[in-house]
């Protein structure tokens, strides 16, 4: 994560103080140390099975769970219906596909909610997460009171392997208990922003993009393929 959006992860952390918490997608644990100092209980998801392994022996308070995450997410929710313990905060940062962002949160809004849930969804900036998220069917749950596709804006990298593509951002939805009483409007407030990041990122569709990926996965290959002569 960027510093902004490290910042806006621990502030809504503090003001949330979750009783439980669920990260998606957990990699090297950086958000997973933030996200378990502010919470009772902190459940991990990851399809890696290092990860426990790797994070597991220095995180002992942190359940860790390997697999498919929309599976594995019904059973942390049913197992927080069961104790009577309040999910307060979920990040969504694994499956980065549109399809895989869309099943990891439908699976979140299963739930219902006794206390305030804070959802933040990383690489909302990303073209698939964002139609990911944007093809969710917020306003058929009546607990959703609020998302914001550009709660923190992304940009598009520079440099690296990752030139010219599109990541970053924070998307932030929140349910509460009561039902929502008027329609959901989704907030989009840097659109203009990832419009422009979109329309100059390797993702989007035209000749010359065709042509640039082609020619860096090319080179890349090349490269591997001679190394040995240095």
């Amino acid at each position: 994560m960027h510093d902004s959006e490290k910042m806006a992860l621990l502030h809504v952390l503090r003001l949330c103080q979750p009783v439980v918490s669920l990260e998606i997608g957990t990699a090297n644990g950086g958000s997973l140390r933030q996200i378990r100092r502010h919470s009772q209980v902190t459940y991990s998801i990851d399809i890696d099975p290092t990860v426990r392994e790797k994070l597991g022996p220095t995180m002992p308070n942190v359940s860790f769970l390997t697999g498919d995450s929309k599976e594995l997410i019904r059973d942390v929710l049913a197992e927080c219906r069961t104790k009577g313990t309040p999910l307060n905060f979920a990040l969504v940062d694994g499956d980065h596909t549109c399809k895989g962002v869309k099943a990891d949160l439908e699976a979140i809004l299963e739930y219902e909610p006794i206390a305030p849930l804070w959802i933040l969804m990383h690489d909302s900036s990303n073209p698939g997460c964002r139609r990911g998220i944007s093809s969710v069917d917020w306003a058929g749950n009546k607990h959703v009171h609020a998302v914001e596709l550009d709660f923190v804006a992304g940009t598009l990298n520079a440099h690296g392997d990752s030139l010219k593509q599109a990541w970053g951002g924070l998307a932030m939805a929140l349910l509460l208990p009561e039902l929502r009483t008027r329609p959901l409007e989704i907030g989009a407030s840097s659109e203009a922003h990832f419009k422009f990041m979109y329309q100059h990122s390797i993702d989007y569709p035209s000749v010359l993009n065709s042509v640039r990926y082609w020619t860096h996965v090319r080179w890349k290959g090349l490269r591997r393929r001679f190394a040995w002569i240095h």
